[in-house]
């Protein structure tokens, strides 16, 4: 279901206050209706966002066209379309949500896989030009519990393309919210029973044909243990780099992938952990690369600094430290479009999980000086 935002100052206040302990904003979400299989969820996903769906796609593909050293856009999909056997052999229930989202959109589902996987195609192709997005992501212990969070930067065109997704339990799969885009599987959140993930998007110079890296997110989100994230995240069969955080309230694993790699890199010691866009394993390093212009050493140093001199003692205090501005543009809430970069890097969203309180909390756009939405697992029960 589609909500609009409600009207507010377009200049926020650099430090968070009182009133803004409680959002101001609302949030497109989309939840699916629970009994429908993942064939009929999937349809509805497509038809409600038929031509945002469209649209990204178009994006996404002349975007990997652009920067990902492909000759032209039937190459792209040509690629795509490889993934999906991939995708089925894995996970068959997210296969058929994503041929259903293609069927409600009516685009083929290749065009669904370059929405998807955008970033892992783009590390197909040698000769790929540099970019600078990524995201920054934080385990912390608080007052309140195990909390995790992270932005989500990307191409700033992807911004009006956010949603968080209602996934309600069905069989063994628990209830879930992720952070999404239209016509994609869900890029990071948490279920029902406590379990977070969260990704940064690592540049593999092995890349290779592999499972469409949401479907892993979702996939992981569908268990009901950090251990048991784990084993699902080290056994798929990835195609390219990330960072995987996966955590319960007990347990945290931070895991960096290339496409040939895949390495447990951090288990809950020390407690807070932070990770952005280059790699911290050397095996992994060997195997990944890093944009010249990019500023994940700047937001990997600015945001350790700031959970080392503030603790967060709140869930909602590491919020407004993934929230900030220190070093704007190249900050961990950051900027780097101009009018000459219709497509530049932007935080374009976040999340925020309490996993010891079953709390979640999303927002969408530039997030400086502004308070997340919560989402609640009593919405995907009705």
């Amino acid at each position: 279901m589609w909500q609009r935002r409600a009207s507010r100052s377009s200049r926020p206040p650099s430090k968070p206050s009182p009133s803004l302990e409680r959002s101001q904003d609302v949030m497109r979400t989309f939840v699916y209706r629970p009994g429908d299989g993942p064939r009929a969820w999937g349809r509805a996903h497509g038809e409600q966002w038929r031509y945002e769906i469209q649209a990204l796609a178009e994006i996404r593909e002349w975007l990997t066209v652009q920067i990902g050293a492909f000759d032209h856009v039937e190459q792209v999909l040509e690629v795509a379309r490889e993934h999906l056997p991939v995708l089925q052999r894995f996970d068959p229930p997210l296969y058929e949500e994503l041929l259903g989202i293609a069927e409600g959109a009516d685009v083929e589902p290749e065009r669904i896989v370059v929405l998807n996987h955008y970033t892992d195609l783009r590390d197909l192709k040698p000769g790929a030009k540099w970019d600078d997005e990524g995201c920054s992501v934080a385990h912390v212990l608080t007052e309140e519990g195990t909390v995790l969070g992270q932005t989500w930067d990307m191409h700033i065109s992807a911004l009006p393309y956010v949603l968080m997704l209602g996934i309600p339990a069905t069989g063994d799969r628990p209830a879930m919210w992720t952070l999404s885009l239209v016509g994609c599987l869900g890029m990071a959140g948490m279920n029902a029973t406590g379990v977070g993930v969260c990704i940064n998007n690592l540049r593999s110079l092995d890349a290779r044909v592999g499972v469409v890296w949401p479907a892993l997110v979702r996939r992981a989100l569908a268990t009901k243990s950090a251990e048991e994230a784990r084993r699902v995240v080290t056994e798929a069969p990835v195609g390219s780099g990330h960072h995987y955080l996966v955590a319960d309230p007990e347990q945290a694993f931070g895991i960096e992938t290339s496409g040939t790699h895949r390495k447990v890199i951090w288990s809950r010691t020390p407690p807070t952990y932070v990770h952005t866009n280059h790699c911290l394993d050397d095996e992994i390093a060997a195997c990944s690369t890093v944009a010249p212009e990019s500023s994940t050493h700047e937001r990997y140093d600015r945001l350790s600094r700031a959970l080392a001199e503030n603790p967060p003692r709140r869930a909602l205090d590491l919020w407004w430290q993934l929230a900030s501005h220190e070093g704007y543009p190249r900050s961990v809430c950051s900027n780097l479009s101009t009018p000459e970069r219709p497509h530049g890097s932007a935080t374009c969203s976040a999340v925020l999980m309490n996993l010891s309180r079953r709390e979640v909390y999303g927002l969408d756009g530039i997030i400086h000086g502004r308070a997340p939405v919560a989402f609640s697992f009593e919405a995907l029960a009705a």
